[in-house]
């Protein structure tokens, strides 16, 4: 029932992730965090100081948590509670990630916010951030030093880890939305780190929190300093002003690609026919690919009403059975993670040359040529001989060259190939029958 990430991931977090591998001590540092690093220094922590959610366990949190997950399309991770008046929420790991509820948290939140926290956590796990993030973690705390990689953190590594790490947290809202189906929970948990506690007795307004968020965007947005003092202020942090993710949440609950999403988890749940199937691949990388599996991946996303549109002649270089276009409703292409109406028209074009059978019957006394002049040079005499005369050729014959021969070349070896007189030719090409092929070889 889940959708492939792809659909949500935010632009930021993609382009911060993109730059932070681009740092030059980038592969240093993960070479080094992989010999030092392990996954059990983590579960001695937890299982020794920290309460672990289960059935038995505070099962309210574990009823949670497995819904989000299956909606999410990920394994039910360890649940821990730690205690810590600071409200928070996180997830490391990698192979087997875990979350963390701080009991400040669970004072600050009020219960029906809590599945929001944890499908926002999901979402790390989802989204595959979590490996990066203890990474992240390990250097803003400080301790990379304490185990040896002190000297592979640079500032623009370190600066770059804690953008990516405050980009990814967007990522993860957005699949707290999914959940959900809306982006007010998210907004209103915003809030709540924003300062709203639920022991505060008083209304409270998103609308005024969304308008306060924009204020800052626009106080920001039109002030070069303001923009410096932003960036100065968040160097360090690991993760985004909290009216900033209210508002990109807000924002992105509207979008047709979250609309889209939600029909579809609704259709899938409903068990009913879907309106629009999500895509993970894009039109540019089907072509090159085989025809018949590039079909296929079109009707394992739900697409059935396909036109094979077939090519005789192409460029020499293409493949029998290559997909040269792709077309949507005659509009070409489509972009990766984008969503097309189950009913749409896609057109496959893919080059198939005649056969020898459709060249005898459309083109008589003509046949294909079975292989480029390029191809010919240094190969078997025989065996190229072998392969004109199959392909229907009628007048082949082989001269052995007697002089000039270099101190290396093979006995056989083809020097050159004329057909009709001409040197020049290309695989499946046209000619006629009877055109005199000549090989001439050591």
């Amino acid at each position: 029932m889940s959708v492939d990430p792809g659909f949500f991931i935010h632009e930021s977090d993609k382009a911060a992730l993109d730059t932070l591998k681009s740092i030059p001590g980038f592969t240093p540092f993960i070479k080094g965090f992989m010999k030092v690093w392990n996954e059990k220094q983590f579960r001695i922590l937890n299982l020794s100081s920290r309460l672990r959610v289960s059935e038995e366990q505070l099962p309210k949190y574990h009823r949670m948590l497995v819904p989000i997950c299956e909606k999410l399309g990920i394994a039910v991770p360890e649940l821990y509670i730690e205690l810590n008046v600071q409200p928070n929420a996180y997830t490391y790991g990698d192979n087997e990630p875990f979350i963390v509820l701080t009991s400040g948290l669970i004072e600050t939140m009020p219960e029906e916010l809590i599945p929001t926290v944890l499908a926002h956590e999901c979402g790390h796990i989802v989204c595959h951030h979590t490996l990066y993030t203890t990474m992240g973690s390990v250097i803003m705390a400080g301790a990379a030093a304490l185990s040896g990689l002190g000297s592979l953190i640079s500032l623009p590594l370190q600066y770059a880890f804690a953008y990516w790490m405050r980009c990814s947290e967007f990522s993860a809202d957005r699949a707290a939305i999914v959940y959900d189906g809306t982006p007010d929970k998210m907004v209103e948990v915003c809030m709540r780190f924003a300062g709203l506690d639920q022991r505060i007795n008083d209304y409270a307004s998103k609308e005024v929190f969304l308008k306060q968020a924009e204020e800052y965007r626009q106080f920001v947005k039109d002030d070069a300093w303001n923009q410096t003092l932003e960036t100065l202020i968040l160097a360090n942090q690991r993760h985004p002003l909290t009216a900033i993710r209210a508002y990109e949440a807000d924002v992105w609950g509207k979008t047709e690609d979250f609309l889209k999403i939600r029909l579809y988890l609704a259709e899938e749940e409903a068990g009913t026919d879907h309106e629009y199937v999500p895509m993970t691949f894009s039109a540019e990388g089907c072509i090159g690919k085989d025809v018949s599996e590039v079909r296929s991946r079109f009707e394992k996303a739900g697409i059935g009403n396909i036109t094979m549109n077939r090519i005789m002649d192409g460029d020499p270089g293409l493949r029998c059975d290559q997909v040269t276009a792709v077309a949507v409703e005659d509009q070409p292409g489509f972009p990766e993670y984008s969503w097309l109406r189950k009913n749409s028209r896609i057109t496959l074009t893919y080059y198939s040359p005649y056969s020898s059978e459709e060249v005898r019957s459309r083109f008589p006394g003509k046949v294909r040529i079975p292989e480029s002049y390029s191809y010919c040079i240094g190969k078997n005499a025989y065996d190229v001989y072998k392969a004109f005369t199959s392909s229907g050729f009628t007048n082949v014959t082989a001269e052995r060259q007697k002089s000039g021969r270099p101190l290396f070349a093979r006995d056989e070896e083809i020097v050159r190939v004329t057909i009709n007189g001409t040197s020049r030719f290309e695989k499946g090409e046209l000619a006629e029958e009877s055109d005199p092929v000549v090989i001439y070889y050591w």
